[in-house]
């Protein structure tokens, strides 16, 4: 079995099927630019560069952890609590509409604010 994918129990006797953690990581990334003032930190200069401001880990009980650093705008007006959490719930919603019988936990890190 590869690392990259986390596979899916229902075909095991016609074979696998797997979602990649690249996949996983585009939808991660277009719900969480879906928010206004919100930004998944793309790689740039400086010396806190991110290359993969996404990233997924699938750990041997089965779970999916992804993990988002993310730029936020100083012109929003919410709470950095509550931008986290809408961040959570968006990304949440997006990977439960696309891979419904997939468990994860998601972490949200703001690296900026803009």
């Amino acid at each position: 079995m590869d690392a990259n994918y986390y596979y899916l129990n229902n075909f095991k006797n016609n074979g696998y099927m797997g979602i990649s953690r690249r996949c996983f990581e585009e939808i991660a990334t277009i719900a969480t630019n879906s928010i206004s003032d919100v930004n998944v930190k793309r790689k740039g200069k400086g010396l806190f560069a991110l290359a993969n401001p996404v990233t997924t880990t699938f750990r041997k009980d089965g779970k999916v952890d992804i993990t988002i650093d993310v730029a936020i705008s100083k012109k929003t007006n919410a709470n950095m609590k509550d931008i986290c959490l809408k961040i959570q719930e968006t990304v949440a919603s997006s990977i439960a509409m696309m891979c419904e019988a997939v468990p994860f936990k998601i972490n949200v890190k703001v690296s900026s604010v803009y």
